[in-house]
């Protein structure tokens, strides 16, 4: 989220590489109701991006996600994370394939808070099989190989074929079988 100049309202800003460029125009057509022009490549970061319009509406999302300039996971997680769609978005942004699970960069969040986001994966999707794990000095949350087939079978429909990556490939990840 970008404030405005003039310091009243947020927009939303997309940018991924080029890689990644059909996710960019994917989430462009959820959003294009908010955009005034189509993403545009540039060349000198090989990245694609778009921006939305200034609105309240953001504002208000963006005050839910932050607070003096720090990043909090709001109090009703429950209900932004509740549908299998926002789980594979999530997944797509801040996913990673581990060799035994899977990992979302959570880092950003207070141990207090991804045991929050243990807990809305486990009553909202029954993932179970869950933990937090160190990164520096730091903590992320770890999907383990137990619910790791589970969190693909919720997210599979929606994941854009350049993220198939994310997911696990029964015939090269043996451990799963």
């Amino acid at each position: 989220m970008i404030l405005n100049s003039s310091r009243t309202n947020y927009r939303f800003q997309v940018e991924q590489n080029d890689a990644h460029k059909g996710y960019v125009f994917w989430l462009y057509q959820e959003f294009k109701d908010w955009v005034l022009t189509e993403p545009k490549y540039h060349n000198d970061v090989n990245s694609w991006k778009f921006r939305t319009v200034s609105h309240p509406v953001l504002t208000e999302l963006a005050n839910s996600f932050y607070r003096k300039g720090i990043k909090v996971l709001p109090n009703d997680v429950n209900d932004w994370i509740r549908e299998p769609i926002s789980l594979a978005v999530w997944a797509m942004d801040d996913g990673c394939l581990m060799p035994s699970g899977f990992t979302f960069n959570t880092q950003s969040f207070t141990k207090e808070e991804n045991e929050r986001l243990r807990e809305c994966l486990a009553k909202n999707f029954g993932l179970t099989h869950t933990s937090l794990h160190k990164d520096k000095n730091k903590v992320r949350l770890y999907i383990g190989n137990a619910s790791l087939l589970k969190l693909c079978g919720i997210i599979q429909e929606y994941i854009l074929p350049e993220f198939t990556y994310k997911l696990p490939n029964p015939r090269r990840d043996l451990s799963l079988v």
